[in-house]
């Protein structure tokens, strides 16, 4: 009944992460199918990044304890990285370039100073590697078998790196949304997913600490 029960989750979330990303290439206009692809993809893996952040502390607040190896989480998580990793691959094409320097980062008029621009790209740029890297450790542990070799003690204290993954994530989008101006709806949905998650992650500590723990 799991195995069937995770196979259906992950044709869900293989179907409707296809689906959206094909839907984005569609409309976009002729020329930017990647662009579109590339920010479609980005959004997809902060909404799955949130949402596996949000489990733990969810059930946190219905049983009082901390989950173990929870498949639902594992598997928002997997689906997280492969958005997430085709984002990764998408932006280096589209991002890297001189056109984009050119337009967002050196060339551009608006605030804040190209020198300024410049160095909160080569920032996010970094941390786009730091993230990649940290994705691949979670992919990694997102099977019983890490969890056997490592034992659970060692397989939970290395699934924390999704912890400073999320910090670049945020850091990275930041960045990005400056030098490309996003619109302010956009704006306000990032600062919503990330204080979500913050404000959950807190909340559920909050509670693990709380009277009568020890």
């Amino acid at each position: 009944m799991t195995a069937m029960t995770r196979t259906r989750r992950h044709l869900v979330l293989a179907v409707g992460s296809a689906a959206i990303s094909v839907g984005a290439m569609a409309l976009a206009p002729a020329g930017q199918e990647l662009d579109r692809l590339s920010f479609v993809t980005a959004w997809l893996c902060l909404l799955l990044f949130a949402a596996t952040l949000l489990v733990g502390p969810l059930h946190v607040r219905r049983t009082g304890r901390l989950p173990g190896n929870h498949l639902f989480r594992r598997d928002l998580g997997i689906w997280c990285v492969i958005t997430g990793m085709v984002h990764f691959l998408l932006a280096f094409k589209v991002s890297m370039n001189l056109e984009y320097m050119e337009l967002y980062v050196r060339g551009a008029r608006q605030w804040p100073a190209p020198e300024v621009r410049e160095l909160m790209y080569r920032w996010a740029v970094l941390g786009s590697l730091l993230i990649a890297a940290l994705f691949v450790l979670l992919l990694a542990l997102s099977n019983n078998f890490a969890i056997r070799l490592l034992g659970n003690r060692w397989w939970k204290r290395l699934q924390r790196a999704s912890y400073p993954a999320f910090a670049l994530t945020v850091g990275h989008s930041i960045a990005f949304q400056i030098l490309e101006v996003r619109s302010a709806w956009l704006v306000a949905a990032f600062v919503i997913i990330t204080v979500a998650v913050v404000v959950a992650q807190y909340a559920g500590h909050a509670r693990l600490r709380g009277p009568g723990r020890t």
